[in-house]
C-alpha cells in the first residue's frame, strides 16, 4: 500500500463554494473546462430572501457535483462504512478519485473555516493522504477563508464526522475524476448560452411567487438584497459574504468564453477588450463588499447598488453587441 498520495489541482473556474473541486480536479484533462464554456454560465438566485431568508443563494446554474457529466462519479454513504471509511477514501485516491465529503463538523477540522469556533456540518474534498503521519490533504476554505489545500489529522476528520452523525447528520462521499473524452469549444453553443442569459427580466421573473430567478436579472435581485441589508430586514450579522465573489467569478468565466468565441470565429478582440472593464468593475465591487464584513456601512451598500446596476446595463450592451457582430459573420 502507498504511504503518501497527493492528487494535482488546478485553479477552479468557480471557487465561491466547495463545488469548485468540479473544475479544480481537471488537471488530467483540461479540455473538460470547455463543458462550462459551452453550456454552463447562467446566474441564478432564490427569491426566499424577499420573505425572511438571509441569503439570495446566488450561484451559477449547473455547477453542482450532480451536474458534472464530464466526471466519473461514485456516491457512497458514510453510515455503513463506519471504521472502514478512511480505508475506502485511501483506495479511491489510489485509483485517482478526488473524494468530496459532506456531513463533517468543521469544529474539529484543524485549519478549516470554523475550526474550534462553531459547530457546522460542512463539506470539502480530500485529495491526498499521508499514512506516515496519518493526515488527509483537504481542499476547502481554511481558517482565513482562503480556498486551498492543507493537511488535517485523520483523527480530526473522524471526530468531525462522528459528531455530525451523533447530531442527526449522515455524511456521504463522492469519488470523482475526469473522464478521458475530449470536449471541444463550440462558439455556437456558447452563443446560445449567452442568448439564454440575456433572456431575463423582472417581467419574466416577478417578485411574487417562489423559486429561482435566472439570467442577467439576478443583478437586480441582488440590488434588492442590498436594500434589505440597508433597512435591517435581513440582520447584518447574517449577511451572505459570498455574493459579489460569485458575480465576479461569473464575469471572469464570461470573458474567457468571449475570447474563445472571438478566436474560433476569427474576430478581433474589440468585444473582449470592452468586457474586461466589466470584470474589473466586478472585482472592485467584490473588494468593497468584503469591507462590510467588519462593519456595516450604508454608504458602501448604496454605492454597490448603483455600481451593480451600471455593471448590469453595461454587460447587457456588450453581450448584445457580440450577438449582433456574430450574426453579421454567419
Amino acid at each position: 500500500m502507498k504511504k503518501t498520495v497527493e492528487l494535482p489541482l488546478i485553479e477552479p473556474m468557480y471557487a465561491t463554494y466547495h463545488n469548485g473541486i468540479v473544475t479544480a480536479c481537471l488537471a488530467d484533462n483540461i479540455t473538460l473546462r470547455n463543458a462550462y464554456l459551452n453550456e454552463v454560465g447562467i446566474l441564478v438566485c432564490n427569491k426566499k430572501f424577499l420573505t425572511g431568508y438571509t441569503s439570495p443563494e446566488i450561484n451559477v446554474e449547473g455547477t453542482e457535483i450532480d451536474d458534472a457529466f464530464f466526471l466519473t462519479k461514485q456516491w457512497i454513504s458514510m453510515l455503513p462504512l463506519k471504521s472502514q471509511l478512511n480505508a475506502v477514501i485511501r483506495n479511491l485516491i489510489d485509483d485517482g478519485f478526488y473524494v468530496h465529503y459532506s456531513g463533517v463538523d468543521d469544529y474539529f477540522m484543524d485549519g478549516k473555516s470554523w475550526y474550534e469556533e462553531r459547530h457546522f456540518s460542512h463539506d470539502g474534498t480530500i485529495c491526498g493522504y499521508n499514512q506516515e503521519d496519518k493526515t488527509f490533504c483537504i481542499y476547502a476554505y481554511d481558517k482565513d477563508w482562503v480556498y486551498r489545500k492543507f493537511w488535517v489529522p485523520q483523527k480530526s476528520f473522524d471526530a468531525g464526522r462522528k459528531y455530525a452523525f451523533e447530531h442527526g447528520v449522515n455524511g456521504s462521499i463522492w469519488g470523482m475524476k475526469p473522464k478521458g473524452e475530449k470536449i471541444e469549444f463550440s462558439a455556437s453553443k456558447a452563443l446560445i448560452l449567452i442568448k439564454d442569459y440575456l433572456d431575463s427580466n423582472i417581467k419574466k421573473y416577478p417578485e411574487k411567487g417562489d423559486g429561482n430567478v435566472r439570467g442577467i436579472v439576478v443583478h437586480k435581485y441582488i440590488v434588492k438584497y442590498l436594500d434589505k441589508l440597508c433597512d435591517g430586514s435581513i440582520p447584518y450579522e447574517k449577511m451572505d459574504w459570498r455574493v459579489f465573489r460569485m458575480i465576479w467569478e461569473h464575469k471572469k468565466v464570461m470573458l474567457e468564453r468571449i475570447k474563445c468565441i472571438e478566436n474560433q470565429l476569427g474576430m478581433n478582440s474589440e468585444i473582449s477588450d470592452e468586457y474586461k472593464n466589466i470584470v474589473d468593475a466586478a472585482n472592485k465591487m467584490r473588494m468593497m463588499y468584503a469591507l462590510l464584513q467588519t462593519k456595516k456601512r450604508e454608504s458602501i451598500l448604496q454605492s454597490l447598488q448603483i455600481k451593480l446596476i451600471i455593471l448590469s446595463d453595461g454587460e447587457y450592451k456588450i453581450l448584445k453587441d457580440l450577438l449582433k457582430k456574430v450574426k453579421k459573420l454567419v
